[in-house]
């Protein structure tokens, strides 16, 4: 396993990251404990030290399993979780408001059975509370121990840029991380985001890696991507995901010279999409799964070296796509 400092801040973190939002019962294609641990403690065998998972993750579910797999060894990993989605229907039970923050972070620090979360991050941008209010309570929470980093996730990049120009202003913690979707079938990010968390030193901790399981070739069948109405998956017709994976008629293009490409290198699709994130320089990729071979998989595309034409081949037929994940 390879470790690296997350953005500026001095805290280690292994290249892979695995996303928990697959644990719980909220879905169908989810796992629950049993399960969940097996590609946890898989995860902690090969070296894995980075975990993120989220409040709204099966209504808590996910926070749970994972504070049980790991309370054994809590000081040797580093846990993310988020806050911002809705815990319930009252006006005060979603959003980034300094009442929110606090309670959902006493539920978070409960249900992971820890008292410090390593990574706090935001979900989303929240539109009705200032940037300000949600940047103060979040330097409180590092002053007063229960946090140690801050971190954010999807968002457009003047609303980024503007939080880390208050945090300067203002003398608050400044977010160290960047949670955006990013992939070989989604590169919008590339046009702001990421150029503004390189300036900034920001590490990049992209979800969806290989778009929901597409660039897996899963779903590539003759030539066309093609999701049956029996496939177990968070992708269906009219989600976000489908639209944007699935539909581009260039995307079935992109696919196919992954699959291409892994048959020539004798290694799977899905490592392929993991190893141009690499290249790429993104810091962790959030790698979410029920397998625990899955986990070996990501682990072993850290070895894969994409040579440039190579990543010029996959990347030729990409077109420019509407935004996806920012609300």
């Amino acid at each position: 396993m390879e470790y690296v400092r997350l953005g500026s801040s001095g805290l280690k973190v292994s290249r892979v990251c695995l996303g928990c939002m697959s644990f719980g019962n909220a879905r169908e294609w989810m796992v629950e404990s049993e399960e969940a641990k097996k590609v946890i403690n898989r995860s902690l065998d090969l070296g894995v030290n980075f975990f993120d998972t989220a409040n709204v993750y099966s209504r808590g579910r996910s926070e749970e399993i994972l504070g049980e797999a790991l309370k054994e060894v809590r000081e040797d990993v580093v846990i993310a979780t988020k806050v911002f989605g809705a815990m319930g229907d009252k006006p005060n039970q979603r959003g980034l408001s300094r009442k929110h923050i606090m309670h959902q972070l006493k539920e978070s620090l409960r249900r992971l059975g820890t008292d410090y979360i390593d990574l706090y991050q935001i979900h989303r941008w929240d539109y009705e509370t200032p940037i300000e209010e949600t940047l103060s309570t979040l330097t409180e929470l590092v002053r007063q121990g229960k946090v140690r980093y801050i971190g954010a996730s999807s968002m457009w990049a003047w609303q980024f840029a503007k939080s880390l120009y208050i945090s300067d202003k203002l003398g608050y913690e400044r977010f160290v991380s960047m949670q955006n979707v990013y992939n070989l079938l989604y590169r919008e990010e590339e046009r702001e985001m990421i150029p503004l968390c390189r300036s900034e030193n920001i590490g990049l901790i992209p979800w969806s890696p290989t778009a929901a399981g597409v660039l897996s070739g899963k779903y590539f069948k003759n030539g066309k991507l093609v999701v049956a109405e029996t496939d177990i998956s968070r992708i269906q017709p009219n989600t976000p995901e489908y639209r944007t994976y699935i539909e581009p008629p260039e995307n079935a293009e992109i696919v196919r010279r992954v699959v291409e490409l892994a048959q020539n290198k004798g290694v799977k699709p899905a490592q392929i999409a993991l190893s141009w994130l690499y290249y790429k320089g993104v810091t962790s990729p959030i790698i979410g799964t029920t397998k625990p071979e899955h986990v070996d998989e990501a682990v072993e595309a850290l070895g894969i070296r994409l040579r440039d034409d190579e990543v010029k081949y996959l990347e030729e037929p990409y077109r420019p796509k509407p935004v996806f994940g920012h609300v």
